[in-house]
Formats: structure tokens, C-alpha cells, sequence
């Protein structure tokens, strides 16, 4: 019987991105006020929390500004202060971690996958993906297949 391989580290580097940002501490060590009088890191915190809201439906740094009366410029500086990298590649970063997990543990095919992360059509979600992996979606599915852990509700289809 062959032991189950963890997934690829691709998926891992991002699932442990997600964690350390979900395990941010609320207040941290002083950040240069804004015009707003609110700091960098709380004006992250609110972005991640409306990205982690919205990033079915939102795929712009536009869509979170407005919403959260901020300039995407601000957005852009608060995140990079508390994440090290900018707006746009936080929330692209959000969108194909789901990406991935949709894919490797379940059985949802590209196009639902892409219906279900607000993409109006494959093609685009196709796009993305490969700007982002370097690989189609059907591609990056298929590394995974040797060593694919199966979902605890999905049917093994392996012979031992």
C-alpha cells in the first residue's frame, strides 16, 4: 500500500501564507498614521476581512476601496506594510489559493470552479490560473494525481 504524499508544496507555501495572515496579531508595533488617522495594519485587517467576504464575486482592488472608503492606493500601502506584498497580489493570492483547494479536493470540474470563484467564464478563470501557476488548471490537477490525498467524502477509486 502506497503511503499518501503530501500535497505539492506550491499548496502548502499557501496555506501557510492564509494561516500566518489569519493568526496576525490585532495591534502590532507602531505604523505611521494615514490621512484617515488609522494605521496601515488596521486598514489591512479591514481589507482582508472584506477580501476573505468577497473574493467569490470581487476581483478588484477597486471593488474593496470603494466599499471600505479608501483609495486603492491605501489599500496597496497598508497591505504591503502588514503582508509584504501589494493589494491586487493579496487578493489574486486569495482567489487561487481556493483555486487549488477547489480542485484538488473536489470533484467540481474547471468550469464550476470557475462559476463558483466569480469568474464569468472558464477562459478567464483559465487565464488567471496559468498567470498565476504557470499551468491550466487541468494541468496543475494532473501533478497532483500521484500523490493525491482523497477527500474523506470522495469515493477511492484506487485498487490495492
Amino acid at each position: 500500500m502506497q503511503s499518501p504524499r503530501l500535497a505539492s508544496s506550491a499548496l502548502l507555501s499557501h496555506l501557510l501564507a492564509a494561516l500566518v495572515l489569519r493568526v496576525l496579531p490585532k495591534t502590532s508595533t507602531p505604523f505611521s498614521h494615514t490621512t484617515t488617522g488609522k494605521r496601515p495594519l488596521e486598514i489591512f485587517h479591514a481589507y482582508r476581512t472584506a477580501v476573505e467576504e468577497h473574493f467569490t464575486r470581487w476581483h478588484q482592488v477597486a471593488d474593496y476601496a470603494q466599499a471600505l472608503g479608501y483609495d486603492a492606493r491605501t489599500l496597496t500601502r497598508a497591505t504591503r506594510a502588514a503582508s509584504g506584498t501589494g493589494a491586487k497580489t493579496f487578493l489574486d493570492q486569495r482567489i487561487l489559493l481556493e483555486a487549488k483547494r477547489l480542485l484538488a479536493y473536489t470533484d467540481l470540474p474547471v468550469g464550476n470552479c470557475a462559476h463558483h470563484l466569480g469568474f464569468r467564464d472558464t477562459g478567464n478563470f483559465t487565464t488567471f490560473f496559468r498567470r498565476q501557476t504557470g499551468l491550466a488548471p487541468t494541468s496543475w490537477t494532473a501533478t497532483l494525481q500521484p500523490g493525491r490525498i482523497d477527500h474523506p467524502h470522495r469515493q477511492n477509486t484506487h485498487e490495492g
